[in-house]
């Protein structure tokens, strides 16, 4: 799903994923903490992510509804440019 054809850049599939990873490791960065389920995601991609260079994943959090909907920054950064920035809200479910 992720390389469905050979490409010449990184599919943004892979930039999607690498978004949900980096949330949930800055949100629960110890596999002891319940697991968040994405609710929300907004997605811009800057600049084709090329194969042979770095790709740096930056992430920070904010929240609202009384700090509990935390909603994760992500940007990805290649060679000095922006190539990927995302919004991922987050939701914890409860048990019942």
């Amino acid at each position: 799903m992720l390389f469905d054809h050979t490409t010449d850049h990184i599919p943004g599939m892979v930039l999607l994923e690498a978004a949900h990873q980096a949330a949930t490791a800055h949100t629960h960065p110890t596999p002891t903490t319940h697991p968040t389920h994405p609710t929300t995601l907004h997605a811009t991609f800057h600049h084709y992510t090329e194969h042979h260079t770095p790709t740096y994943i930056t992430t920070h959090t904010t929240t609202n509804d009384n700090n509990q909907t935390p909603t994760t920054h992500i940007t990805a950064h290649q060679n000095n440019t922006t190539v990927f920035t995302a919004q991922l809200t987050t939701h914890t479910p409860t048990d019942t």
